[in-house]
């Protein structure tokens, strides 16, 4: 592949678009869009975004929920070699973003007071594609160009971009999709979180293989299941969290789930084991992040391994995917040894060459060609990959550092708990103590405290917890230990 063909990320799902043609390729409230139709609509939009003014390299910045219009635009604009950042709405930070990230243009539902050359409605547009032409538009987009810039959730200060080229989305793809080839026929993916994080990919990229996408606004518990219980076959992405709710209320007929991926923050060992017992060997869990978009995978077959003979597997993300290499090393930058815990390094096609415009932090996380997570775990002899928390999580108390995850582990095995998550609060005596926010209703305190004390050593037990109905989440579905951390501050302030 040379340097000047077009990017193989755009030309190859342009032509499964093609390929599939009069089958259903998005479900939105009750309306339907085949693969024809959505591609017409792709090539109508791309000559209306050119129209507009929009050429190879711009930035275009698409602020929308769940909407057949974000597949439309994030196709068009990739068609035409565009640096594309997609958007939750209400985010707070969007005038930082849409200045930080260069945008020649911005996409909203509803116009705003931003700093952006060009602001359009969903509507503007949609209103100027229906004017263009159908026929075909040759891809602009070249390997090296850059494809998007994501922004972290901000959770340490101000929104971070991370820019990835046509390049890195094909390596990230290629390692996700390896050893599949088909999907079944009638296979259908019930998309419910948000387009512009991590599943949007996912269903970009079940229309490869023409699958049907059902659009939602989010997740509903009853919507979801009926959409299940609909479907000959179904399949989906769900946050933790929103994994548990499922295993909440037991009513519900979910035989025809062929396959529930979850990821994004970590899954309680013992929850997972319910859905296990629930679901079977159906369940695929992924880690990635912004930075890395492809890590390591806990597949099927490692479940089933799960239920059987290996259940230390339940606390694995699982092994490395095709195309990425995983390290761990020591504070000093050297490797540890298996077993031990180390920082996790990840290194690969589909890792980000350095934040956007931030060359100080990208030094700071890219160190000789290895992207330092942040994340801190261990690999068994068979190469599973166990995390034990993050580096800014690690609790020290009395000098001796503590990780946030065994603890959460520990309290989430107790049977009256749905969810549990543990930070560090000031402490005058012992520096920090360890704080534990749970959401279990049928037990107090001084139960908890025992039943980890059973688990772990005594000085993980934590200081002091708090009761919840429900754990706060960030926009991207993980627990939000910013907001939970201030609220352990000023419990002890």
């Amino acid at each position: 592949m040379t340097d000047n063909a077009p990017a193989w990320y755009v030309s190859s799902a342009i032509e499964a678009l093609a390929a599939h043609r009069d089958k259903v390729a998005l479900s939105h409230r009750g309306h339907d869009l085949t693969y024809s139709e959505l591609l017409a609509q792709v090539y109508r939009t791309a000559r209306a975004l050119s129209r507009f003014g929009l050429r190879r390299g711009d930035g275009l910045v698409l602020v929308t929920g769940n909407r057949p219009e974000a597949f439309v635009i994030r196709f068009a604009a990739f068609l035409l070699g565009l640096r594309f950042t997609p958007l939750v709405p209400g985010l707070a930070d969007l005038p930082y973003v849409a200045s930080d990230s260069g945008a020649a243009a911005l996409i909203c539902e509803a116009p705003g007071d931003l700093d952006v050359a060009l602001v359009l409605t969903l509507d503007e547009v949609t209103a100027a594609a229906r004017t263009e032409s159908s026929e075909p538009v040759p891809v602009a987009a070249r390997e090296q160009d850059i494809a998007r810039v994501l922004y972290t959730s901000g959770t340490t200060g101000l929104p971070k971009g991370v820019p990835s080229s046509y390049a890195a989305l094909g390596a990230s793809t290629r390692s996700w999709g390896s050893g599949t080839s088909t999907m079944p026929e009638g296979m259908r993916f019930l998309l419910v979180t948000p387009f512009a994080h991590g599943s949007g990919d996912a269903a970009l990229n079940m229309l490869r293989f023409g699958v049907a996408v059902e659009i939602f606004d989010g997740f509903d518990r009853a919507e979801f299941v009926a959409a299940v219980e609909r479907s000959p076959m179904a399949m989906t992405f769900l946050y933790p969290s929103w994994l548990y709710r499922l295993l909440d209320h037991a009513d519900a007929d979910l035989s025809t789930l062929r396959s529930l991926s979850y990821g994004s923050s970590p899954i309680a060992p013992a929850r997972l084991r319910q859905a296990l017992d629930r679901f079977g060997a159906r369940l695929v869990q992924t880690y990635a992040s912004t930075e890395a978009a492809a890590i390591a995978m806990l597949g099927a077959a490692d479940h089933a391994a799960a239920l059987d003979a290996r259940p230390e597997l339940l606390a694995s993300v699982g092994k490395p995917l095709p195309g990425v290499a995983v390290e761990l090393r020591a504070e000093d930058g050297g490797p540890v040894p298996v077993g031990e815990i180390g920082e996790v390094c990840v290194k690969g096609d589909s890792v980000m060459s350095g934040y956007w415009n931030r060359p100080e932090l990208t030094a700071a996380v890219l160190r000789g060609g290895w992207l330092h997570t942040g994340d801190l775990g261990r690999f068994d002899a068979d190469g599973y990959l166990y995390l034990v928390g993050r580096i800014k999580d690690i609790i020290i108390v009395n000098g001796y550092n503590h990780y946030a995850g065994p603890i959460e582990d520990a309290l989430s095995s107790h049977p009256a708990v749905r969810e549990a998550v543990v930070v560090g609060a000031p402490d005058d005596r012992t520096g920090e103590a360890i704080h534990a926010f749970v959401v279990a209703p049928d037990t107090d305190a001084e139960q908890l405290r025992a039943w980890v004390r059973t688990r772990l050593i005594a000085e993980a037990v934590p200081a002091s917890i708090t009761f919840l109905d429900a754990i706060p989440t960030s926009p991207q579905g993980k627990p939000d230990k910013k907001a939970l951390r201030a609220q352990a501050r000023s419990a002890t302030s």
